[in-house]
């Protein structure tokens, strides 16, 4: 009879349905007034029995009086004879008599009929504002008339429905909202099954919302989005009976209300095809970046390379050993530089390189041009990736600590060991390259290009530089993997 809130357990509604039960309490009130005399008669009879009563007490009544006249006049008669006015004034009397008892009888019948009529008229002003306040219509108002007995049951009416339409929200509004939805809405019974669909799911599916109810909602996706137990978001495709096929994120939760169904869920599809469309924009946008730097990391690796061999050749024609000796340190520079590019161009990972897979390389390298067979090697280094900016410098302070200790520790063919560690630990790299040649003597002096350039790269690492000289020479960079924190 009422319009439903949406949460009928709040106290406002609690209240509201309170008043609107002490309305049917008082019009059963009157109605019990009505029926106490005659309780299994209905208004209607017990109207028409009291005019009923009233027409029959005027025709009685009439016919009492009508009859007297009748037998004064028959038993007057022989004196009537001699009174021929007196008997004209007893017959008028009687059709007087029956004229009235006629119209008194026709008053009590119009009367009466009036008296429906008009009891009939103010109580459907009261059932019409009554249904259209069940159909939803909260703020129906009864037009009040002051001479009117119903009155007071009117104005009670009137404050019921006022306070539900304050306090509640009906069904037509709440219906309005959900169709206004962008997002696909289904209400979906504990058997899978739609009780309700608004708008927007009724026009991608095709079909109007009174067509999908009762029909399961797994035919309406390419899989089941109520499938996984519990709550929460699934991905899934919407498959529309006529239309493209479109990918929906359908977020899933328990409808909690006091008159709901055990395990109704209530389904919201939101359309992702825009979305899926930008990630795939954006993929392949990146995948064109990435074949780009990697083309790139190639041809500098090439040009690289390109200069390492130039190098070679002048170096061919070049008497003098120290000078020489100048040409493959800087081939050596180049080919650290060179060996960081092609790495990257061969990893997925284009911002980050595997600093002991380019460490293993890079001694290869070294060790290879250098010819020293009577000088071993060890290398101990954490998996731990280096970013471009980070690798470059550091690879090129081990290439000059390790192209040194391999020049000068170990003179006149020493045996010896050069050992090269790496490790990362809470944000904090350590390199160390340490070798058990002849100590300060193979390091070379404080001006050497080589400490010059090692030191300039650890400023660029932002690290600290430490040298031991016992058992030889061990040098160790430390520096922060993270510079930016």
């Amino acid at each position: 009879m009422y319009g439903r809130c949406v949460h009928f357990s709040c106290p406002g509604c609690r209240s509201t349905r309170m008043r609107a039960d002490q309305l049917c309490c008082r019009l059963n009130r009157i109605v019990a007034v009505q029926s106490n005399s005659f309780p299994d008669m209905s208004l209607r009879r017990k109207i028409l029995l009291v005019v009923f009563g009233l027409a029959l007490g005027a025709v009685v009544t009439g016919g009492v009086a009508g009859l007297t006249l009748w037998y004064v006049r028959v038993g007057a008669a022989p004196f009537l004879a001699e009174a021929p006015q007196l008997d004209a004034l007893l017959y008028r009397g009687l059709w007087l008599v029956g004229a009235v008892t006629g119209a008194l009888a026709l008053g009590a019948a119009l009367a009466g009929r009036w008296l429906l009529v008009s009891f009939r008229q103010s109580l459907q002003v009261l059932q019409d504002a009554v249904e259209q306040v069940r159909t939803g219509r909260l703020d129906a108002q009864v037009s009040v008339n002051p001479d009117d007995e119903l009155r007071r049951l009117a104005q009670a009416l009137n404050r019921m429905t006022t306070t539900l339409s304050q306090q509640t929200v009906s069904r037509s509004y709440l219906q309005a909202v959900l169709d206004s939805m962008a997002e696909l809405l289904f209400v979906v019974d504990a058997d899978g099954r739609v009780r309700r669909a608004n708008a927007a799911a009724a026009q991608a599916l095709g079909r109007s919302a009174s067509a999908l109810r009762g029909t399961a909602l797994d035919d309406h996706f390419d899989a089941d989005p109520l499938a996984s137990s519990g709550e929460g978001t699934v991905e899934c495709t919407l498959t529309p009976t006529d239309g493209p096929e479109r990918p929906v994120l359908v977020s899933r939760s328990a409808l909690e209300r006091a008159d709901a169904t055990q395990g109704t869920l209530v389904c919201v599809a939101q359309d992702i095809s825009e979305r899926k469309a930008a990630e795939e924009k954006l993929r392949r946008s990146l995948e064109e970046k990435e074949v780009l730097l990697r083309e790139i990391h190639h041809r500098v690796k090439n040009n690289l390379q390109v200069i390492s061999s130039l190098l070679n050749a002048q170096a061919r024609d070049v008497e003098s050993p120290a000078v020489e000796d100048r040409f493959t340190e800087t081939q050596d520079r180049i080919r650290s530089m060179a060996s960081i590019h092609e790495q990257l161009y061969q990893t997925d990972d284009l911002s980050r390189i595997e600093f002991d897979a380019y460490l293993e390389g890079l001694l290869d390298d070294l060790f290879r041009s250098h010819r020293t067979a009577h000088i071993g090697r060890t290398l101990e280094a954490d998996a731990q990736p280096l970013s471009v900016d980070q690798a470059i410098p550091a690879g090129l302070i081990v290439n000059e600590l390790v192209t040194n200790a391999l020049e000068h520790a170990f003179p006149e063919g020493r045996s010896g060991t050069v050992a090269v560690t790496f490790h990362a630990d809470e944000g904090t790299a350590r390199l160390t390259v340490a070798d058990d040649g002849r100590g300060a003597d193979g390091l070379g002096g404080n001006g050497s290009l080589g400490l010059r350039l090692v030191r300039g790269l650890t400023r660029q690492l932002r690290g600290t530089f430490s040298t031991d000289l016992d058992d030889g020479v061990t040098v160790t960079i430390a520096f922060p993997t993270n510079p930016s924190s």
